[in-house]
């Protein structure tokens, strides 16, 4: 599984919220793709308007895939959706480290 991992200041918390938590339109589009595990929001509870957003894809491939095949509605997207924050910062594409494939346990 990977993980894509993006950072946003915004002024406009609530419109942000609908549009890129686990139920708004960005979810609901990833998730015509084959392979997309789902979206996370991560509201910053010591600096008002900063969020992370974690979209998880069971691999690199299904990721790429998705995108090249709807790469015009993604562009479009990504157009219709800049005003709602001010900065948005591209932290990378993580990978689970699990020797076996599952989470160690604790």
């Amino acid at each position: 599984m990977i993980a894509l991992v993006f950072a946003y200041e915004t002024d406009e918390a609530a419109q942000f919220e609908e549009v890129y938590g686990s139920n708004g339109p960005w979810a609901a589009f990833f998730s015509r793709g084959p392979g997309y595990v789902g979206t996370e929001l991560l509201r910053d509870v010591e600096q008002a308007g900063r969020y992370v957003v974690v979209d998880r894809w069971e691999s690199r491939d299904a990721y790429n895939r998705f995108v090249a095949d709807n790469r015009d509605e993604y562009m479009r997207r990504v157009d219709e959706t800049a005003y709602l924050y001010r900065q948005e910062l591209r932290h990378g594409t993580f990978e689970n480290v699990w020797a076996d494939g599952h989470p160690a346990a604790p």
